[in-house]
This record gives C-alpha cells, structure tokens and sequence, in this order.
C-alpha cells in the first residue's frame, strides 16, 4: 500500500488501502475537498461537491468521532447523479485540524476487493457464533444419550451441520477392532486391500488428521492407495478426528467432502471439541453399564444374576444358531452342606461349582446363578443331541470331589430343553421354565442325571425368526 495525499493539501495522510475515498471537511461539516475516487463514485464534479454540507452526499449510520480517535461506521454515499453506493467511513487519525478533519470513505459493494475482506471477516464471525451454537447444543444432546450407539449418531449429525460434511462415519474400539457404529463411510467399497480398517489409523495416529486433496491422503498413508479410493468414492477431502476419553482410544470420526475444501484455523479444534463431547458421553454410558451390570452379579460366585442373564441369552435367542440349548442345573447335597459345616462352606463350593461349570462351556455361552443353588446355561449348538453331551459333561464335573467336604457328595439333577427356531417365536422365560421343569424330572428319579424335556411354546414374544441359520453355526460338542 502507498501512501495517499488529498488534493490540495500538502500533508502526508495514513497509509490507506487502494480504493479509498477522501473528503476533507470544515468544522461545520462543509466539503472543502475531495480525491478523484470520491468523484468517480458519485460520478461528479468537483464543484458539485465542495461547499456542500457533508449529510448532502454521506449518510452515516453513527456520527464520526472528533475527540477520542478512529471510529468506524458504515454509511452511503449518495451521488449527484442518483447513484448509492454503500461504504464504510472513519476519521482518519492524526488528520484532524482547527479547520475541520479528513475522512477516510472505502467502498464495500461487492465487487470490491475490500468488501470481500469485509464480509469475509462478517462471515468468519458469523461461522464462529454459529459453530459455538452448534457445541452448546451438542452438550445438552451428548449429556442426554444412553447408548453408544445414540452417542456416535449424535456425534454424526453435529459432525455433518457443523463442518458442511457430505457424509461423516463414526467408528468405536470394540473387541473385534476397530467398527463402524454410525453415519456413512463412501470410501468403504473401495478401502485398499489389506489397509487398517476405517478409523483405525486415525484412532492410532492420537490427532487430528486432514486430508487436502486425495493426494494428500497418500502423503498420510503411503503406499497404500488412498488417493485411488478417494477418487473412485468422488472425495476431494477429509478431517478426522480420534476419541479419546482420559489417555483411552475409544474411536473415531471422519468427516468426508465431495467438493474442494479449504479448513480454516478453527478446523481442528472445532473437531476436537466435537470429538471430546462424544467421548465423554460414550465414557460415560460405558461406565454406567458397567455399574449397572456389576450390581447385577451375584457376589458369592461373581456369576450375573437372574435380570442380567436374561437380558444376554435373549442376544443368544436373537443370534442365527440352529439349535438353542438351556441346561438348568440344581446341586444335590448342598443343604447338608450349609447344615453340617456352615454357610462360608457353602459359598466356597458355590463358587467352585461357577468356576467348574465355567471350565465346561465355551466361552460365549451364557452362565449364571439363580439364587441357592441353582445354575442356568444357554448354549447354541448344532443339534439337541449335542446339548444332552454338553449337560452330561457338566454333571461328570460337579459330582468330582471337592476339598474340604469331607465325606459329603455334591451331584447335580439337570434339565435340558432345546429349542429350533420355530414357526412361534419363544421368550427365554419360557425356555428356562421348561428346563426347571426336566430339572425336577432328573431330581425326582434320584439326582445325579440329566432329563430332558419337548418344548412347547406358549404366549407371542418379540423375539422374531432369523430368515435363515447361520452358514458358519457353531461346531458340535459332542466329544
């Protein structure tokens, strides 16, 4: 920028940005002078505007400062030939004499390089209110989530109104790795061969991550082809964010545009807050699980109670195995137990009784204790024969000696049911209440067996049919 002089007046002004108007007025507001750009914008003479009071041709919107310094306003310049042009104008500082003061006029119609500047810092205000609207909602939302599945659509929705995103995908750390819970990924069909699976990488580098241009995904992942996905995908851009609660990897979400992007300053921390509200909700759901669920385990065998082994086998019923197996299993001798050596006895061979039973069934199938000393199975297994062999293993195991008894014997009356996915969808109540029932059958033909029983279902149930088993059902346990 150079330095510019009003007409007629030797003394060197500010420095001032191109386009600037200049009009030097007297101290009762009459025009004593103006540059040629306050001519062109009016599109008059000189002679037209000198003498003229100031209001004659600039409204303002807000009177000028003459004692305490530069003050801007906006107002309009009006022409003698009825031209209006909107304008910004300020006392130049310094500038100020006896005879008046000089006032410096620049033009913020559109098509001006400084109305750009202008409205781009209006914009810039204006993006910045809006994005801290978008948090404050956000929190109330994040504060009211239950799951971490309404946390991550959450977060996919914030995510998309606050960046403009064409898609955004939210990706959590289960046991299995990194999944997908939420939102839209479009480069999931054309991820590279080979590659960590979508938010792994984001979620492993700790930080936020943005890609430019598909070339610059490369530049992030070499080798790996990512500028080819995100071309076939018809992206142009990206900003990921990891999930982290307290030093934890929970996950990631990535936010994906199909156009050219330019991410501002406010970008990556815009991001990070979201990212830390979502991390908070979902540390926050976790945590209330897992209190919820720790209250509901028994505290003698740390096996779930009643309410929580329903709420797991009734996953069981929903999952697409053939044949599901409930084994009920009630101990022989136990009151003798209690009786004759005392209830810390008892607990002890409670709790040897869970570890043992735990050591016969797979890892995914469903144990708990129904109070005394009563314990329920689910299983999924191919066919009801491999559910008698699953009971009788379980019954060769509790009759094993234990320490400490003495020469008191445990043994254990079973009762099995299985059940097909049938026609008439079943509630687990039902399925447990029928294997109570062949537990008496085995404990009234003198204990120490397995008796199963048909089941027959009664009532209606939410729990629908699967269309169809599963191609990879679960492998025999037969020995």
């Amino acid at each position: 920028m150079h330095p510019t002089t009003a007409p007629g007046d030797g003394r060197r002004t500010l420095p001032l940005l191109p386009a600037c108007g200049l009009i030097n007025v007297d101290r009762a507001g009459v025009i004593v002078n103006v540059n040629t750009a306050i001519l062109e914008w009016t599109g008059s003479e000189s002679v037209e505007l000198i003498g003229r009071p100031l209001e004659t041709f600039l409204t303002l919107r807000m009177p000028l400062a003459r004692a305490d310094g530069l003050r801007p306003t906006d107002a309009t310049l009006h022409g003698t030939s009825g031209i209006v042009r909107p304008v910004v104008v300020g006392a130049i500082d310094g500038i100020r004499a006896d005879n008046g003061m000089q006032i410096a006029v620049y033009d913020v119609s559109e098509r001006t390089a400084f109305a750009l500047g202008f409205h781009g810092a209006e914009a810039k205000t204006e993006r910045a209110r809006r994005r801290l609207q978008i948090l404050l909602n956000a929190a109330v939302g994040f504060g009211a989530v239950r799951t971490e599945t309404e946390a991550a659509e959450l977060l996919v929705d914030v995510a998309e109104r606050a960046f403009a995103a064409t898609a955004v995908s939210v990706h959590l750390r289960e046991p299995d790795g990194v999944v997908q819970v939420a939102g839209v990924n479009p480069l999931a069909p054309h991820w590279p061969a080979g590659f960590a699976p979508a938010g792994a990488f984001t979620l492993a580098r700790g930080q936020v991550l943005v890609v430019r241009s598909p070339d610059d995904a490369d530049r992030h992942a070499p080798g790996a082809g990512m500028s080819t996905a995100y071309r076939a995908s018809g992206i142009e851009a990206a900003i990921a964010s990891p999930i982290r609660s307290k030093g934890e990897s929970l996950g990631s979400m990535v936010c994906y545009f199909d156009h050219p992007r330019e991410f501002d300053e406010e970008a990556v921390p815009l991001a990070e807050a979201l990212s830390n509200q979502a991390a908070q909700a979902i540390a926050r759901v976790r945590l209330e699980e897992s209190l919820r669920r720790a209250a509901m385990h028994d505290e003698v065998t740390g096996l779930p109670r009643r309410r929580l082994f329903e709420e797991d086998a009734t996953q069981a019923l929903l999952s697409d195995f053939p044949v599901v197996a409930v084994i009920f299993a009630d101990l022989d001798g136990f009151k003798a137990v209690n009786d004759l050596l005392g209830h810390p006895a008892g607990d002890d061979l409670l709790r040897e009784v869970g570890t043992r039973l735990r050591g016969v069934i797979r890892e995914r199938d469903i144990l708990g204790r129904f109070g005394g000393d009563e314990f329920v199975i689910v299983a999924a297994v191919d066919h009801p024969i491999d559910a008698e062999s699953l009971a009788e293993r379980i019954r060769a195991s509790v009759a094993e000696p234990y320490d400490g008894l003495a020469e008191l014997s445990i043994t254990a009356s079973i009762g099995v049911v299985t059940v097909e996915y049938p026609e008439s969808p079943v509630i687990i109540d039902q399925l447990i209440r029928a294997a109570d029932h062949a537990m008496y059958d085995a404990k009234l033909s003198g204990g120490d067996r397995v008796a199963t029983r048909e089941f027959r279902p009664t009532g209606r149930s939410a729990l629908p049919k699967p269309r169809e088993a599963a191609a990879d059902a679960s492998p025999s346990l037969a020995p």
